[in-house]
């Protein structure tokens, strides 16, 4: 890439980068705005048929402001992806909730890969720390399907989507790699959020708290997971 290039690349990441936090809290605001009576009905009363039918009388606008919040969850906001999929399986039951979760993980996973190819290393560096960038930029060399649903399955975060964004690694292959690794797990949570709702509120809170230690749990244990990765993937790609 010439100088010109990447100095225009630059501009367009600080330019993103700069209007993103605004952009975030404006889509929070909306997709808080759509979801609240839902969501209020959800954490006080329970009432299954009331819940029914406030989705219902949303129409399309609950799932896209679902798949909003999926999709700013992974580009833009510090939220935990797990939550979001409990809310959505607590929302549209387990089915729809889980087909709208996956949508919105593998539509965020590319989305970000996307526009950090577009925007380049900058707004890479923006949402990966230097140290991470550093040891895991060899990601960028990987190409297969099977490699990237071992990364993805890696209690790490999002952040391999925006390092997928400096490699080769087509779109759809990334797709496909986050719905093999990520999809499964995403229905299981659509599950436990949709059995929740027959039950009272406290337990559908209970249950967050539940999933949120299972992910603190997977972040104490990722070094060794995270070792064995690095000892038998990217020594391979040294």
């Amino acid at each position: 890439m010439n100088n010109t290039n990447a100095e225009a690349q630059r501009r367009q990441s600080n330019i993103v980068s700069q209007w993103m936090p605004w952009l975030v809290v404006i889509a929070l605001a909306g997709i808080t705005s759509v979801l609240w009576q839902p969501i209020s009905i959800l954490l006080s009363s329970g009432d299954e048929a009331a819940l029914a039918a406030s989705i219902d009388a949303l129409g399309w606008w609950a799932p896209f402001a679902f798949l909003a919040l999926s999709l700013v969850q992974i580009i833009g906001a510090p939220i935990p992806g797990y939550p979001v999929q409990l809310l959505g399986g607590a929302l549209f039951g387990l089915v729809w909730g889980g087909v709208y979760g996956v949508i919105g993980v593998v539509a965020g996973g590319v989305l970000a890969a996307w526009l950090a190819r577009r925007l380049g290393r900058p707004f890479i560096e923006r949402h990966v720390d230097a140290e991470t960038l550093v040891k895991y930029e060899q990601l960028a060399k990987l190409e297969s399907v099977g490699l990237w649903v071992v990364i993805l399955l890696l209690p790490v975060g999002d952040f391999p989507y925006f390092i997928a964004g400096l490699s080769r690694v087509r779109l759809r292959t990334l797709a496909l790699a986050t719905l093999l690794s990520r999809g499964p797990f995403t229905f299981l949570i659509a599950w436990i959020g949709a059995s929740s709702v027959q039950a009272p509120p406290w337990i559908f809170m209970a249950l967050v708290v539940g999933v949120l230690i299972l992910v603190a749990l997977g972040y104490v244990f990722r070094a060794p997971l995270t070792d064995f990765f690095d000892t038998h993937i990217l020594h391979r790609l040294a």
